[in-house]
Order: structure tokens, then sequence, then C-alpha cells
């Protein structure tokens, strides 16, 4: 197997054993990030390589995202002072580590592997089909009473759909980044009917037959597996996501037809009036309208998180320490048999964790990601690309909705996956439009 398929096999597996939230599971993962960047780079400094082309580059897009690739892998060697110097319980420091390397590893690899309009369709492809899988598989569970996880019976989020992941609200983050990924590759395929009644009838057909009606169905199926995990702020986040970014395409992507507007419409208008008019929409509405602050404890959890970073606003406490340091700050007004794992406030666990320098960093990366995802829809001529560019913004206004409330990028498996979304948003930018012969090995 060469190292582009190992990359997709990856990329397919790493949600299936519960989002990659088990330690065996993410240190296979990082294991094999390093081993493939590693091949990656061994392959691009070859010296048999470069005699038989000496011309061969490093991809615009990498070379373009310099900036992001130092910070990603600055806040790792931060971590790793944090561990020697300022930790209040460096093991935990350590077990972390790994972790934070294998998703500098992956925006990485994904810079200089996915070089070709080839390679960005099928690593878009192989998301889709990953999470299709786990929405067809939560939705089975959910219709069919049967009840059970990666091998094993579920225990807690009976009667809601939750995949081979153990909180359903992880699912329904999964389901926000792919189908953003889906939409943007329908956005790339853009559909233009002329000439004569015959001519639009056969290009009907055509269409009728293509993979976009597979993409089309496997989107449906997503929504409704979205919908049955009844996450109120996935759900929220993902139609909302979906509204800002349709209109920000609509507003700038270049050649665009009436049958983008079309789409973009359809999404939300038939997945929402149909497929949660059969499948439950309106239970999530309830769960919407019964929140209140009195039945939960997460903003109370986020303000004493928030405590714990002001009282550590450069060092903080220390890569993965949330769940041996808060306690220590835990106000009385929350549950005290309760153990909380992690913040339910992606912004509050990181900025306690690392501390305001590299939290701010993190920021400036997202943000570059955004920018470039816009830039694409804007000034790009390749549908393709300005799909992507598209997919990248949808999924960065979901997470940053959803993390206010949940700790999806606490999930190895969709801080993976999000993490290579924010490296496509720099290939949809600088990627090349026509596929390229890659070198032996690749």
């Amino acid at each position: 197997m060469n190292r582009w398929n190992a990359f997709l096999l990856l990329l397919f597996l790493i949600p299936l054993p519960g989002g990659a939230v088990w330690n065996w599971s993410w240190t296979l993962a990082s294991a094999a990030t390093f081993m493939l960047l590693a091949l990656e780079f061994k392959s691009l400094s070859d010296t048999k390589v470069r005699r038989q082309l000496p011309q061969l580059p490093l991809p615009e897009a990498y070379r373009k995202s310099l900036l992001p690739i130092c910070i990603l892998w600055g806040i790792q060697a931060w971590a790793l002072v944090q561990w020697l110097l300022f930790s209040l319980n460096p093991f935990d420091s350590l077990l972390s580590l790994p972790k934070g390397l294998m998703y500098a590893g992956v925006f990485t690899l994904t810079l200089l592997m996915v070089n070709t309009t080839e390679r960005l369709a099928q690593v878009i492809w192989v998301v889709i089909l990953a999470a299709s899988f786990q929405a067809c598989y939560g939705s089975l569970m959910t219709l069919t009473g049967l009840e059970y996880g990666f091998f094993q019976e579920k225990e807690h989020y009976r009667n809601v759909a939750t995949g081979t992941y153990i909180n359903r609200n992880h699912l329904a983050g999964l389901l926000e980044l792919s189908i953003a990924l889906g939409v943007g590759m329908l956005l790339g395929q853009p559909t233009r009917y002329y000439g004569s009644f015959r001519q639009r009838l056969r290009q009907l057909i055509s269409v009728m037959l293509s993979s976009k009606i597979i993409l089309r169905l496997l989107l449906a199926v997503m929504v409704i597996a979205l919908v049955l995990t009844r996450s109120r702020m996935g759900n929220t986040a993902f139609f909302a996501s979906l509204m800002i970014a349709g209109a920000l395409a609509l507003l700038l992507m270049r050649n665009k037809t009436t049958a983008t507007t079309i789409l973009l419409t359809s999404l939300l208008v038939i997945d929402i009036a149909i497929v949660g008019t059969f499948f439950g929409v309106d239970k999530v509405a309830e769960r919407l309208q019964e929140t209140s602050t009195e039945g939960e404890s997460r903003d109370e959890v986020a303000r004493d998180t928030f405590a714990m970073f002001m009282e550590y606003p450069i060092t903080g406490v220390g890569a993965g320490n949330f769940t041996y340091v808060f306690p220590a700050f835990k106000g009385d007004d929350i549950l005290t048999r309760r153990i909380y794992n992690n913040a339910h406030n992606d912004y509050a666990q990181f900025a306690a964790e690392f501390g305001a320098p590299a939290t701010l960093a993190l920021g400036v990366l997202v943000l570059w990601a955004l920018w470039n995802g816009v830039a694409a829809m804007r000034k790009r001529n390749s549908p393709l690309h300005q799909g992507v560019g598209f997919a990248a913004v949808m999924s960065i206004i979901a997470y940053s909705i959803h993390s206010t409330v949940d700790f999806n990028l606490q999930i190895p498996a969709n801080a993976f996956i999000l993490t290579m979304i924010l490296a496509l948003a720099g290939v949809a930018r600088f990627g090349p439009y026509s596929p390229a012969k890659q070198h032996k090995g690749s």
C-alpha cells in the first residue's frame, strides 16, 4: 500500500473506535500519522527522486502555508515546555503531547499530499463515506432498537444516534464536518443546462446517473442521522453554519448558476421540511425549548474553567490537565459527585490548559483558514476549489458555534478531521486546478 492510500485508510478508520477516544486508538493514529509524515519527507528529499525530477517543488499550498504550519508546531513545542517547566500534572501533559503532534502532523501531511484535484476529491469522498457509515449505523441502531456502539452495548445515550461514538454530540460534530464537505463537493460539480429540450433532457439524465445523486443521497442520510442524535447545539450549529456560509457563497462565488441557489435552498427546505418531519426534528426543537440554565451545569463549569485560566493566564495549567486541576476551582453550585473530564467549552478549556499566548496563536491559525476559504470562493475559477473553500468556511463556523457548549475538539477523530479541513482551506486557495503527475511511491 502506498502512502496516499494509507493516508486515506487512516482518515476512514480514525472515527470508528469511539472517535479514537481510547488511549490505544489515538496512539495508533498518532504513530501512523508520524510514519506517513516521515516517509513523505524522506521521499521529497530522496536523492534518486531529485535526480529523476530535479524540477519537483514543494506544493504551492504548502509553501504558502508556512506561517500556520509554524504556529501549529510551535504550539506543540510550547506543550513540551509546559511539561518540562509549568505543568501542574506533568504525566497528563506528557500523555496528551502525542495528540497535539498528530494534529500538527495531519495538517502538514494534507498540505504536502493533497496536491492534485484528483486527490482533493478523493480525500473529501473518504470523509463523506466514513461519516455516512457512522450515519447509517447510528440510524439503524436507533430505528431498530438495537443499542450497540463499538463492539459493545451502549450504556449511555440510548434511543438516540451515536454511531460508534460514545456521545451523540460528537457524532453530530463529525456529521457537521462531513456534510460541509459534501455540500462543498456538490458546489464543485455545477450543473448547467443549455440547448434544446432534448439536450437538456440528456443533461438531466446524465446528472441522474452521476455520482452527484449518490452524494445527494448520502447527504440526506447524514442529515437524518444528525437529527436522530437529538443534539441541540449540533443541529443548531449545522443549520446556522449552512445559512451563513450559503449566504457568503451566493455573494462571493464566481460563475455561480441558478442551480447553486437551488441546491443551497433545497438543503435547508427539503432536509428540514421532509427529512426533519419524518425523523423527529420536532424533538430536537423540544429539547431546545426545555433547555434552561437551571437544569444545566455547563455555564458554571465554563465559568470555573475561566477562573482557572485567570489563575494561570500565561503558562496555563498544562496540556491535558483539566481533569486533574478543575476540582480545585469547581464552585459549590456544581454537582460534587460528578467528575468533569472536559469543560464543555473548547475555548475555555484550551485557554486554561495552554494559556493566552498559545490560544491567540491558535486563533490566528483558524482565522488564516477562514480567510483562505473565503478567498477561494471569491477568487478561484475552479468550482471544486470554490466548493472546498465553502466547506472550510462552513466547518469553521459550525465548530465555532458548537464549541461554546461542547468539547468536540477533545475528541481525537473530530479534531483530526477538522485540522485536515483547515489545511484544505490552504489547498482550496493555492492548490493546482488540473491534476499533476506525482513522483513514484507517493
